[in-house]
């Protein structure tokens, strides 16, 4: 198991998936009190708008365990979710955020930390769960972890790149220079970037990195990283991993192992998974969620943390490039 960041004044001080992956959630307590700002009165049932930032199964996944909680958590209260995809769009993100806003949706969703962004600008009079966000306070959506205020909460994502390195670092071959691609506008992956870095220092593996501002960016930018690095790790960048097909393509057919903070092993070229469990994260965000609806503000409940990281290998990946790990690893690893 890996450890999550440490905190500092209930914040974390290093950022995520995240995109990497994050589900953020603008909801209003069901309650007659509140019926003057839009929510519905008690009984009534919820109705829930859902952002996604791109599409990807792992986030589909966390998503659809987050709506699976929720109604388990609100039965016998109907609950109905409506889904709306940005594919990546910066602009349509926005679009879409805008409309979430004047809807009369009980509660808003996003996902992805560009989403959760535009979703705090939009609606500042609804509560909002961010799930699976690396770093809200980074991202200016909340206060700390531990007493978030105004009106943003939910849970994080977060693993320290230092235990990343840690890991691979001890794959054999062992890796001399690790490739990464992630959009520079996504806050959270800026700093995740930066801790990256701190935590390659004295391992005498160099960081390549490769920038997109969008998916029809990654095969490019994922072509680029040939002849530069010998190993690729993705972070928690939803983009990113929104065409993670294309970059595993590239790996496979360059002998390049491939490394994802969270998703799914299954894809072509990809060697290893190492995050939390993202439904699991999803439906931590739910509990929290569940709490809010029920009339807690959101600012008195504190950010949840990942319950469990794991490492996932694909035994097939990992026979063709002729890669081992020391039973340490395996040990403390699945292998399928």
């Amino acid at each position: 198991m890996y450890s999550t960041s440490p905190l500092s004044s209930g914040r974390l001080r290093r950022g995520w998936w995240r995109t990497g992956a994050v589900v953020l959630v603008a909801l209003l307590p069901v309650s007659a009190a509140l019926t003057g700002c839009g929510a519905k009165p008690e009984g009534s049932g919820v109705s829930i708008g859902v952002l996604q930032m791109a599409p990807a199964k792992v986030l589909d996944e966390t998503v659809a365990q987050f709506e699976a909680t929720l109604r388990k958590k609100l039965a016998p209260q109907k609950v109905t979710f409506r889904v709306k995809n940005a594919n990546g769009d910066q602009g349509l993100i926005t679009s879409i955020a805008r409309d979430f806003a004047r809807s009369d949706d009980t509660a808003l969703a996003a996902i992805g930390t560009p989403a959760v962004v535009a979703l705090k600008q939009q609606v500042p009079d609804k509560t909002i769960i961010a799930i699976a966000m690396g770093d809200p306070v980074g991202a200016g959506v909340a206060e700390s972890l531990a007493h978030p205020g105004g009106n943003v909460t939910g849970s994080t994502d977060f693993v320290d790149p230092a235990d990343l390195v840690a890991r691979i670092s001890r794959a054999s071959p062992r890796p001399r220079s690790l490739g990464t691609i992630y959009d520079p506008s996504n806050q959270n992956m800026s700093l995740w970037i930066a801790e990256l870095r701190k935590a390659l220092r004295g391992t005498r593996i160099t960081l390549v990195d490769a920038t997109v501002s969008g998916p029809g960016d990654v095969a490019s930018a994922a072509r680029s990283l040939v002849g530069r690095a010998d190993t690729v790790l993705l972070g928690p960048d939803t983009t990113v991993i929104s065409t993670v097909d294309s970059i595993g393509s590239v790996a496979s057919k360059e002998k390049m192992p491939l490394y994802l903070v969270g998703g799914d092993i299954k894809g072509g070229g990809v060697l290893a998974a190492l995050g939390p469990d993202y439904p699991t994260v999803g439906a931590q965000a739910a509990e929290t969620a569940a709490k809010a609806l029920s009339g807690t503000e959101p600012g008195e409940l504190p950010f949840t943390r990942p319950r469990n990281v794991q490492m996932q290998i694909n035994g097939a990946t990992m026979r063709a490039l002729n890669i081992t790990f020391p039973r340490t690893v395996l040990s403390k690893s699945t292998v399928t």
